[in-house]
């Protein structure tokens, strides 16, 4: 009966305190939230930076101006969202130089591809259109795919990231069978000579038990190979997705050992 009692009472805090706490967020005027969002700006320089006009209603604030930088008008809607109840981002980004979607591309993946947390259970490709960058694929971890987005919005010339990446499966199942995959890929003789490369070219995802391989390969042999390999496991799907590279036309090859 004492044990009964003890968790009623503390049932009853939890009830008193909660409400308190909504309470004290509700006390908080309109102006008061804005004020605040202010002063998070100005701490953080963004009022140097970036033309950004805070209003709230209701404590919702809505952002509104102009950034140079996407990353500036990230760290905006971050900041304010510690005061506010919600955002509504509505901050146009305009590069002080506009960069060609090319250019902004070939960042992209080198910071995707060089960060040295980038392993080999994770595959992002990138696109580029109208400095909108689009990622999509998978990672293995959480804080990858939100790592990996805020990377990408410091590269110049970038408007605007959506983050389309999926994240491997958690079960034990799961990260056995990928492993598994891995292992034995890199084993064959086909794949010895890419097992230590930093980059490699196989990337499996295992989601459910259900198997997808990405990534390319030098000949349509070692295309089958990987695939047959992926199904020689306990799998319950797989889908092979690895391309083969295209070699250079013999034009571009007869140029380059002439110049050599």
């Amino acid at each position: 009966m004492n044990a009964a009692r003890a968790r009623s009472a503390l049932a009853a805090l939890v009830l008193v305190a909660v409400p308190a706490a909504w309470t004290l967020a509700a006390d908080r005027s309109d102006q008061d939230i804005r004020g605040r969002i202010e002063q998070r700006f100005a701490k953080a320089g963004l009022d140097q930076r970036a033309d950004i006009v805070v209003s709230v209603e209701q404590g919702v604030a809505r952002l509104t101006g102009l950034a140079v930088r996407y990353v500036d008008a990230r760290d905006a809607d971050r900041l304010a969202r510690k005061e506010a109840r919600s955002v509504v981002n509505l901050l146009q980004v305009v590069p002080e130089q506009p960069r060609s979607d090319g250019s902004i591309k070939g960042d992209a993946e080198h910071v995707v591809v060089r960060w040295e947390r980038y392993g080999a259970f994770d595959a992002v490709g990138v696109d580029v259109r109208d400095g909108v960058v689009n990622i999509h694929g998978w990672v293995d971890t959480p804080v990858k795919r939100d790592e990996i987005e805020y990377r990408l919005a410091e590269v110049d010339g970038v408007r605007d990231v959506h983050n389309d990446l999926r994240l491997q499966g958690f079960a034990p199942g799961d990260v056995r069978l990928r492993q598994e995959i891995h292992a034995k890929i890199y084993r064959d003789p086909l794949f010895e000579r890419y097992a230590r490369m930093p980059d490699p070219p196989v990337r499996v995802f295992v989601e459910r038990g259900r198997v997808t391989l990405a990534g390319a390969v030098g000949s349509s042999v070692e295309q089958v190979a990987v695939g047959h390999i992926a199904r020689g496991t306990l799998a319950f799907a797989v889908d092979n997705q690895v391309k083969v590279e295209t070699p250079a036309p013999e034009e571009d090859r007869k140029k380059g050992s002439s110049e050599s």
